[in-house]
């Protein structure tokens, strides 16, 4: 270890620089007045990893000078062991309260000095390793960063959702599927509608736990078993789910979109992130080929999503959904006004000839 030593007392000063030589393979810089320790901190190329000081000393005492020690940069943590007579214990408590660590009472014996010194040691030991603890984990956390970034276009691997998988994973599974079953199946796609905002205001970490928490959300909505879905970039969620399951885009995109809202993750500044569904598309064939076709256009289909879509697929819904077999009015008061909003989106062609005119 590297120590400072301060004591008004040159002979102490001798004493300890001897006995500390010839035992031990530290080195000692040693000082007599605090305004001196003060100074060797200050000139200090590399940090002393050890400080003894004498209490009571002139113009600044030892419980003085270790407060000043504690306020400096890289001494937060030093071992500081404090020099007292017998008669002067008393201003122990005052030194812990001014951050020593240890005290070693005067006349001291060599044995005692060691015993200390070996302590203190220790414990820049044990805060050299915590030391390179935080550093590590500071690199890993800077690891982790830097690997889960991506671009806006790229695929990404979601994680800790069932039926949520990688989208090579997810290709894989539609290919393995039995021709049998491939025939009842149909694909879909859902696009996060303000994607660019989220991927330009979020950290790759909070902007993956975005993509997330909506991928577990739209699972929750389809409920159904054999729905399996993938994240493949651009804001675009695709999945398969068996035709019998009544797949409704309009009912899926009005249910996830109000589960939305008391997600944390998707509200970025005020701005609500929304999803939108494009139609289901059959698989309807033999070649594994064909089934990637499919899945394709299901990813155009919703891609290509417009107020005019929108505004179709909603009036399809209320006109298969007559008030007799309506869930409940409320839900119907719901579909309706979503209609009249988006009619209010889609141009009214007599407006648009008026304008051209």
């Amino acid at each position: 270890m590297k120590i400072l030593a301060v004591d008004d007392d040159e002979h102490i000063c001798e004493l300890l620089s001897e006995a500390i030589a010839a035992k031990t393979s530290h080195s000692i810089v040693t000082v007599t007045s605090g305004p001196d320790a003060i100074r060797a901190i200050a000139k200090a190329k590399i940090p002393f990893d050890c400080i003894i000081l004498d209490i009571q000393m002139p113009v600044m005492d030892g419980i003085t000078l270790a407060k000043k020690i504690r306020k400096t940069k890289s001494y937060a943590r030093t071992p500081i062991l404090m020099l007292t007579a017998m008669s002067q214990k008393k201003y122990i408590d005052a030194a812990f309260e001014a951050g020593a660590t240890d005290y070693i009472t005067k006349p001291f014996d060599f044995l005692e000095l060691f015993t200390r010194l070996t302590i203190a040691e220790r414990q820049v030991a044990e805060q050299l390793a915590l030391s390179a603890s935080v550093s590590e984990m500071t690199a890993l956390k800077r690891d982790l960063i830097f690997n889960t970034a991506h671009s806006l276009s790229e695929p990404i691997e979601l994680t800790g959702v069932t039926q949520l998988v990688g989208c090579m994973a997810f290709e894989k599974h539609v290919l393995d599927m039995p021709r049998r079953q491939r025939m009842r199946t149909q694909a879909f796609a859902a696009k996060i509608s303000t994607i660019e905002t989220a991927y330009t205001s979020l950290s790759a970490v909070a902007f993956r736990k975005l993509l997330t928490d909506i991928g577990s959300e739209l699972l929750s909505v389809i409920a159904h078993s054999d729905a399996c879905v993938t994240y493949k970039g651009n804001g675009v969620f695709a999945g398969i789910l068996p035709r019998s399951a009544g797949y409704s885009s309009s009912r899926l995109e009005t249910d996830l979109n109000a589960r939305l809202k008391y997600v944390p993750s998707t509200q970025i500044d005020g701005l609500q992130n929304e999803l939108c569904f494009g139609e289901p598309v059959p698989l309807r064939t033999l070649t594994r080929g064909g089934a990637l076709d499919a899945l394709q256009k299901a990813s155009e289909r919703v891609q290509n999503h417009t107020p005019q879509t929108r505004a179709a697929n909603l009036r399809k819904t209320v006109r298969l959904h007559p008030a007799s077999g309506f869930q409940t009015e409320m839900e119907r008061r719901a579909y309706e006004t979503l209609l009249h909003d988006a009619l209010h989106e889609v141009p009214h062609p007599t407006k648009v000839a008026s304008a051209v005119a």
